[in-house]
């Protein structure tokens, strides 16, 4: 069987987000796929169960050890291949069908920088975080006073939100995973998603940090979608400033720095002021590899 091996959200072989994407799995069963994301050992491989003609993408995806509704880097790894190989034109607008529901997906020329792969993403409903701070923070190599007391910690979905203050705060994390887990899979927490406002490059408005122990992955390089809700939470904060009568900002969060892997999301959230109408997160990819596996 065929695997590509595609890095997203960067045009560098071997930084941003590595996925796995395989574009005829219409007749595996779920089983066959766990087996062929552990062995492609990407934090997630995609599998396209669509045919080229169907009027909407869809797709599965799968961790090392457990399926998820939804992930952006494999999503945007997948619609680049698809527009390399052919499959789909770009510039166009798709649907793209998946556990979590159905998105739109944009795809915009950037000529010998590739396909950048626009997407809707889900957003989850945000919640009180069901931990503390003084019990969730050595968890991670952390302490509560590296916090930003401007912004609130808060729950998205399977994940905890965290803001902290300084870069350097964020570059000193060292979870420690199965303590994590201990105290996070009672409540169904399989994640902490952390970042600062202290981003390092001009037109960027956070850096981020994603520790996901709960899915298998200690360390998510860069991941899509939890800066599409990032994104949507700092607009409701006035972080990034909706205008009055409505409108789009953009902008981009950095993340992988820390693993010797930047990549580079952006973002884009419409609306107004206490209204917002969507989020979306894009980015570029790379193809570096083509596989053939037995799983």
């Amino acid at each position: 069987m065929q695997v590509r091996i595609i890095d997203a959200f960067t045009r560098s072989p071997g930084a941003g987000n590595r996925a796995g994407v395989m574009l005829d799995a219409s007749s595996l069963d779920a089983p066959t796929m766990q087996r062929i994301a552990a062995v492609v050992g990407a934090s997630e491989t995609a599998f396209v169960l669509s045919r080229p003609e169907a009027p909407a993408v869809r797709l599965r995806y799968f961790t090392p050890v457990d399926e998820i509704p939804f992930c952006g880097h494999a999503t945007v790894a997948t619609f680049h291949l698809l527009a390399e190989k052919g499959l789909l034109r770009s510039p166009g607008t798709y649907r793209l069908e998946c556990p979590a529901g159905t998105f739109d997906v944009e795809l915009e020329s950037r000529g010998a920088q590739g396909t950048q792969v626009w997407i809707a993403t889900p957003q989850p409903e945000t919640q009180q975080s069901p931990v503390t701070l003084d019990a969730l923070m050595p968890t991670l190599g952390g302490r509560v006073e590296q916090v930003d007391p401007a912004l609130p910690v808060i729950r998205q979905g399977h994940r905890l939100v965290v803001p902290l203050k300084r870069r350097e705060d964020l570059e000193s994390l060292a979870p420690r995973g199965a303590v994590m887990n201990a105290l996070l899979m009672p409540h169904g927490v399989r994640g902490v998603y952390l970042f600062t406002l202290d981003a390092k490059e001009q037109g960027s408005v956070a850096q981020a940090r994603y520790f996901v122990p709960g899915f298998g992955i200690l360390e998510d390089p860069v991941t899509g979608s939890a800066a599409g809700p990032l994104a949507a939470w700092l607009a409701e904060h006035g972080v990034l400033r909706l205008p009055e009568q409505g409108g789009t900002v953009s902008g981009r969060i950095e993340q992988g720095d820390t693993l010797g892997k930047p990549g580079r999301i952006d973002i884009e959230v419409t609306g107004r002021p206490g209204h917002i109408e969507r989020a979306r997160v894009g980015g570029v990819a790379l193809t570096v590899m083509d596989a053939t596996i037995v799983a």
